[in-house]
């Protein structure tokens, strides 16, 4: 090991130890898609933390599942290099007839069989998921440090408790027995800081509730500036013309439309075309909101996303036509479990396979570890088969037949429906008889690429002594982190003190603007998954060190560990039109909902936006259809 790498503290972490005798083969194989050394990895060490791609998976039920691990994408990507045809000739029955199978075991289809088995009696579902643990992206990381659990989202993240009744996901959160009250650790100090439940509401809705940290010069010229909105601007290096449209698109109502017509209207253009051309803002400012549209939804910056899609999230340029809107996102202060929304999860699942779960406490189902022997069993009336990934459905007669493949092997059931809870680019590769125009469709389906890391301090000193929990930076690794609150799980509360261990997580976008969007997503993605973890551990590190070096931070001492999770498809990017570009001022995914013969399609693409809440309201609303036909 170098004397560079010593200093930024790399051979002392916990991840360390699980690198001893790794080796480090080339990336090459991934940007070109080849299996060739990296299937001699997966062949050998399918979940072994020493694969230096996948990087540590940290401690617990989700420590081989960190984002699209290596093993995954190398099974999902045998569909995209035409493995098929072999696959499907290897296939052998199970002998298995379920009423409903679910395809994907993510928020869509838990919400499919939860509202399958609402709809039903006595009828069956078997949910198949590729990743060893259930979730999609409402998966966490889990670290021990100096003897304290700590987590950290995966991805899905921030949570608002039921209100009243809006979708199909706040009967899910009252019926599956989530507490409607939290209490948060800062009720006893919060050190002078204004610390953020989660790690979005920061970014921009929230921003004037937290204490939030700028970073702006170049080379030696560099400073934090604390709470930038507070005197308008007045001490950021922004010029006037600039400082002067921020408060416009920030602060100001100005709008370009009337009401009737918005919607559409926003769609037939791009966010930068809205910003610069209808309301005539400097470019900065769109440079300034691109890294904040493309984390908080929709993977790619302002020059390639409909401007409609800016409006859904109520972002700057948006605010006067919100005047009488019962959701004002900006006051809505979002809540975030100890692992994001995985706590979400784990309470469907366990309602849906109560012995998936020991105990029934707030507590039990947040922390104890998955049964994972319960999941899969005959006698329940919902099964989840895990590590088995989908290679084709198709209609034959009166049932949807059904291939994937489990622990090397090619297996084949049969289901009276099947619901398509997977993102559209994976709907088109596994599903053989897919209409023409849901085909067409989802092909126009473009998604971004995200990267959440997770960092795990041994303590949060240098933020105290900057004075904010959330930082923003315009250059280097990513563009925004922070820690987070930690909620009170019963009598459990993980340690909230500057001196005590503390998760720091980083959203990092991939986006070139100026680009057409089919070639920001090869760049993106060729960027995600073209470094191995190393790579990415001396990025964090070394840009840790030049942020944070004026609050004391020393990489080498202050950081535990680092986890990384790539989701390459992670956002759906809906350009000009996908909303109501269509037939009759349709969306693309209209006619993909009415799904066809006995197989329905439900998943967070089809929703408006891709959260949580729209994942189970869309994976219910496909379960419903399955529920009338069987």
């Amino acid at each position: 090991m170098n004397k560079k790498d010593k200093l930024l503290g790399i051979d002392r972490s916990i991840t360390r130890r699980d690198f001893v005798g790794s080796i480090l083969l080339g990336t090459g194989a991934v940007l070109l898609g080849s299996p060739a050394p990296s299937k001699i990895l997966y062949n050998k060490q399918k979940y072994n933390f020493s694969d230096p791609w996948t990087g540590y998976g940290g401690v617990g039920d989700y420590a081989t599942s960190n984002g699209n691990t290596r093993a995954v994408m190398l099974e999902s990507h045998q569909l995209r290099d035409g493995e098929k045809p072999n696959l499907l000739k290897a296939a052998k029955s199970t002998d298995e007839v379920f009423d409903l199978v679910v395809i994907g075991g993510g928020f869509s289809g838990l919400g499919a069989a939860f509202q399958f088995q609402a709809k039903s009696e006595g009828k069956s579902c078997l949910i198949i998921e590729n990743h060893p643990v259930f979730g999609g992206e409402a998966k966490e990381n889990e670290f021990e440090v100096e003897g304290y659990r700590l987590f950290g989202p995966q991805g899905s993240n921030a949570f608002v408790t039921p209100t009243g009744h809006t979708t199909l996901s706040d009967d899910v959160f009252r019926t599956v027995g989530l507490p409607l009250n939290y209490s948060f650790a800062d009720e006893q100090n919060n050190f002078g800081i204004r610390t953020p439940y989660d790690s979005y509401d920061a970014m921009f809705w929230g921003e004037h509730k937290f204490d939030v940290g700028h970073f702006f010069g170049k080379k030696n010229n560099r400073n934090w500036v604390k709470n930038i909105w507070n005197d308008d601007l007045k001490r950021t290096p922004w010029s006037p013309e600039l400082k002067r449209d921020m408060l416009r698109a920030f602060k100001g109502k100005d709008t370009a439309h009337g009401i009737e017509g918005l919607s559409p209207w926003l769609d037939s253009m791009t966010y930068k075309t809205y910003l610069e051309d209808k309301l005539g803002l400097n470019p900065g400012v769109t440079k300034h909101l691109d890294p904040i549209l493309a984390i908080s939804n929709y993977g790619f910056g302002c020059d390639v996303i409909s401007a409609y899609g800016a409006y859904l999230l109520q972002l700057p340029g948006m605010k006067g036509y919100f005047n009488i809107d019962p959701l004002n996102l900006n006051e809505t202060t979002n809540l975030s479990f100890p692992g994001g929304n995985t706590t979400y999860a784990r309470h469907i699942v366990k309602y849906l396979i109560p012995e998936s779960i020991p105990g029934d406490k707030f507590k039990d189902i947040t922390h104890n570890r998955i049964n994972f022997d319960a999941l899969d069993q005959a006698n329940s009336s919902t099964r989840i088969r895990l590590n088995s990934t989908t290679i084709d459905a198709r209609n034959v007669g009166d049932y949807v037949q059904i291939t994937y493949v489990r622990n090397g092997k090619v297996e084949q059931l049969l289901a009276k429906s099947a619901v398509i809870s997977t993102a559209g680019f994976m709907a088109r590769n596994i599903v053989a008889d897919m209409p023409p125009l849901i085909n067409n469709n989802y092909s126009k389906f473009k998604h971004g690429p995200v990267l959440v890391a997770n960092v795990a301090l041994n303590n949060w000193r240098f933020l105290e002594k900057l004075g904010f929990a959330a930082g923003r930076w315009y250059d280097g690794f990513g563009y925004f982190g922070s820690i987070r609150t930690p909620m009170q799980i019963d009598d459990d509360v993980m340690p909230y003190h500057p001196d005590k261990p503390m998760v720091m997580t980083f959203y990092v976008p991939f986006y070139t603007p100026g680009k057409g969007i089919d070639e920001q997503g090869a760049i993106g993605r060729g960027e995600l998954l073209g470094k191995i973890y190393l790579d990415y551990e001396r990025e964090i590190r070394s840009h840790m060190n030049d942020i944070f070096g004026p609050g004391g931070f020393d990489a080498r001492r202050d950081i535990a560990g680092i986890i990384l999770n790539r989701w390459g498809h992670a956002y759906v990017a809906p350009e000009p039109g996908f909303y109501f570009g269509q037939k009759n001022n349709g969306g693309l995914a209209d006619p993909i909902k009415e799904g066809h013969d006995r197989i329905f399609y439900g998943h967070s693409e089809l929703g408006a936006r891709m959260n949580y809440r729209n994942a189970i309201a869309e994976g219910g609303r496909a379960g419903e259809q399955a529920a009338k036909i069987v």
